[in-house]
């Protein structure tokens, strides 16, 4: 049962924040967004360690042991971001699902863990779908959406650095303070990449002086969904699974995230949208189904 619950809970808190993100997308630049969203998250775990612990984790050791931060959230969501602005929230949420099959394969390379002929198999299909969901905004009129595919894409390989990472450091270290420790190292990292972005171009600017009350509500609460509690969850899984098997999670995030965009904004994926997102979420169920040797 708690197996079932974590996964749940990870995938709707991660799919339903896509669709939050692009919402607040409307009024919030990109990178606004995100320093509110992961300032937000350290505040809220940086609060629960102080109420569990009595101290915060801001040592010199936390920063140490948050190094996988870098890539995740700071790298993978810095490069999301601005995919998700680009493309639609359904994309988005199905793209990042190839993190199942990514985290299969690098697994294997880095971490040695099993790779099998249904392993392999599972992969191909589920890289077919992300391919058709590539494909279809290719052939549409809006470069920028591919774009937005791709950045989506890169971002989801940062974040398969970050699991492996993660998993190796998980073995020794409590869940929650790893949680607080990745989020700040991911805060500082972030902050560091758009102040000298913004030198560059004033567009990176981070300027929250514009946000409507709903608005900073909803950033708050999506950081707080998207990042705190959600890799909160992930790391949680990944204290008892190999991190092949605890990536099958994300398995269940396109059935959030889609059903989500549909209700909360309208999103109607076309029909080579779906096909590609069913290969994609078919896949991943059924290498959930697997028996982790």
């Amino acid at each position: 049962m708690n197996s079932i619950l974590i996964a749940l809970g990870y995938a709707c808190f991660w799919g339903v924040g896509v669709t939050l993100t692009k919402i607040a997308l409307s009024e919030i630049p990109p990178t606004t967004l995100l320093v509110i969203q992961l300032s937000a998250s350290v505040a809220f775990l940086a609060t629960a360690c102080y109420l569990r612990d009595g101290q915060l984790p801001f040592s010199w050791r936390n920063l140490k042991q948050g190094f996988a931060g870098i890539f995740e959230p700071a790298l993978a969501y810095m490069v999301g971001i601005f995919g998700i602005q680009m493309t639609t929230a359904s994309n988005a949420t199905l793209i990042g699902s190839s993190e199942v099959i990514l985290t299969i394969l690098f697994a294997a390379v880095f971490l040695g863990e099993k790779l099998t002929r249904m392993k392999l198999l599972l992969a191909g299909i589920s890289f077919l779908g992300v391919l058709l969901l590539m494909l279809q905004d290719a052939e549409g009129a809006s470069n920028n959406s591919l774009l937005g595919d791709l950045l989506i894409l890169m971002g989801t390989t940062f974040a398969v650095c970050y699991a492996l990472l993660s998993k190796k450091q998980i073995a020794s270290v409590e869940p929650l303070h790893l949680t607080s420790s990745q989020q700040l190292v991911g805060l500082i990292v972030t902050l560091g990449c758009f102040a000298l972005l913004s030198t560059m171009n004033p567009a990176y600017e981070v300027n929250a002086g514009n946000i409507s009350p709903q608005f900073w509500l909803l950033a708050v609460g999506s950081g707080i969904m998207q990042y705190a509690l959600a890799f909160l969850l992930y790391l949680m899984a990944l204290q008892n699974l190999p991190v092949s098997q605890a990536a099958f999670y994300i398995a269940l995030i396109p059935v959030f995230g889609v059903a989500s965009a549909v209700v909360m904004i309208g999103e109607q994926p076309s029909l080579g949208q779906w096909v590609g997102g069913g290969f994609v979420i078919a896949s991943s169920y059924w290498a959930n189904r697997l028996r982790t040797d």
